[in-house]
C-alpha cells in the first residue's frame, strides 16, 4: 500500500480546492443526486484530471492532482463522481476520499501563496467559505454581522 500525502490546505473552499465539511455532508446525504461510478484515466501536472463516467470522458480540475493520483494508485482505478456537489470520490481502506473538482474548461483559481484571512464575511467572499471550531469562534469573538429582521 502506498502512502497518500495529507491534503494541501490552501485556505480556499472554492470549486477545485478543499471540500468544505458542509459540502461533503450534504453530498453524503443527497439521495436524489448520488455519485455515479466511473474510472480514473489520468491526472496531469496542470491540475487537470480525466475520468470516465457513463462511457463519457470528463476533464476536471483539482488543485492537488498528484494526491488524487496517489489515492487512485493505492486503491485501484474505480472512482465515483457526484457533479451536483462537485465531488470526486476515491475508495480507501477506511471509506473514501473526497476531492472537490470543477470542469477544467470553467473558471478555477490557483491556490493563494498564503491562506486568506479576515472576518467571516470577508472569508466567504475571498475564500469561498471558512470553518472554525465553536470554541475558536467564541474565543476570537468573531461576528457574522448578520442583519436580523424584526417581526412586523
Amino acid at each position: 500500500m502506498s502512502t497518500i500525502r495529507p491534503p494541501t490546505v490552501c485556505g480556499l473552499f472554492k470549486p477545485g480546492h478543499t471540500p468544505h465539511w458542509i459540502q461533503v455532508d450534504k453530498a453524503v446525504n443527497d439521495n436524489e443526486h448520488e455519485p455515479s461510478p466511473g474510472l480514473f484515466i489520468q491526472s496531469r501536472m496542470d491540475g487537470n484530471v480525466v475520468i470516465q463516467v457513463n462511457d463519457q470522458e470528463l476533464l476536471l480540475w483539482n488543485h492537488q492532482p498528484e494526491r488524487i493520483d496517489e489515492a487512485v494508485l493505492a486503491w485501484g482505478r474505480a472512482i465515483s463522481f457526484q457533479p451536483r456537489w462537485g465531488l470526486l470520490w476515491v475508495p480507501s481502506e477506511i471509506g473514501r476520499f473526497a476531492f472537490c473538482v470543477v470542469k477544467a474548461s470553467g473558471h478555477h483559481e490557483p491556490c493563494p501563496s498564503r491562506p486568506p484571512t479576515g472576518t467571516p464575511t470577508e472569508l466567504l467572499k475571498s475564500a469561498g467559505g471558512f470553518s472554525v471550531r465553536g470554541d475558536q469562534l467564541r474565543e476570537s469573538k468573531l461576528s457574522l454581522n448578520v442583519k436580523r429582521s424584526r417581526p412586523s
